[in-house]
């Protein structure tokens, strides 16, 4: 039996019986893997103290044949990231980006910068002299390199329904089921598929498709990175075609005049 051994985030996990449980770890080098962690939950557990979501640590599985879950032989903790319960924000914060990763990504697909923005994103949650300013420009750079590393990084310099180059405007629409930023068409028709979004908003994408890092980003008002990372959110949900109710609090945030629609 192969074995892994990798850097890990946790993000899902289940009971397996009275002593053991079962997750999803995202890995750096090899993508999600499924364990089953034996005796997890026994009181002198050999796992760090069992399994839970949020966590980071250095994970060793040995791949079996017979099952789809690795078994763990190893999981040392290294960032508990106990900052993440300190307020419903940045829990919630936290939460929707632990939800999209199976979401999005499939089993044994080796997705790095992934791991890395997420393992960005938990650790500024957990910084408890971290605001929320610097917490939603780092969801916004993970839900942005999300998207692109699955191939839906969305067209923002030419119109997705033409091909042709955009010109600079004051309002812009998106649309999800073209994966881009159009024209304008100033319909407020609620069958229309496209959102009307900002200029601003627009920008903020832009400078994410040159530079996608957190850092680009600090000098601009919360609120616009807030609308930014609904847009995204949104537009997930959209290529997901399910709810996801681990981001209803982005969308109340910044709610538009449809409930279904991202903010404008």
């Amino acid at each position: 039996m192969p074995m892994i051994e990798d850097m890990a985030v946790c993000v899902r996990t289940w009971d397996w019986s009275e002593t053991s449980q079962t997750a999803v770890m995202i890995t750096r080098s090899h993508g999600l893997v499924r364990v089953l962690a034996k005796g997890s939950r026994r009181e002198r557990a050999p796992f760090s103290g069992g399994l839970e979501i949020a966590t980071r640590g250095e994970l060793a599985v040995l791949a079996r044949q017979s099952s789809d879950l690795s078994l763990i032989t190893r999981w040392d903790l290294t960032h508990p990231m106990l900052g993440l319960r300190r307020d419903l924000d940045t829990y919630n914060t936290a939460m929707l980006a632990i939800d999209l990763v199976p979401r999005m990504i499939q089993d044994h697909d080796p997705h790095p910068e992934i791991h890395d923005a997420l393992s960005d994103l938990l650790e500024t949650c957990d910084d408890p002299a971290s605001s929320r300013a610097p917490r939603i420009a780092h969801l916004l750079t993970y839900l942005w390199i999300l998207l692109d590393a699955v191939g839906a990084r969305p067209l923002l310099d030419h119109d997705a329904d033409t091909g042709h180059p955009l010109d600079e405007a004051s309002m812009y629409a998106f649309a999800p089921h073209l994966g881009g930023v159009t024209a304008d068409s100033s319909s407020d028709n609620p069958n229309d598929p496209r959102w009307r979004v900002r200029a601003s908003t627009v920008k903020i994408l832009r400078t994410l498709d040159h530079s996608p890092q957190a850092d680009t980003l600090s000098d601009l008002p919360t609120h616009d990175l807030t609308r930014a990372s609904a847009l995204l959110a949104s537009y997930i949900r959209e290529r997901i075609g399910s709810d996801i109710p681990s981001m209803s609090w982005l969308l109340k945030n910044t709610q538009s005049d449809s409930p279904n629609r991202p903010p404008r």
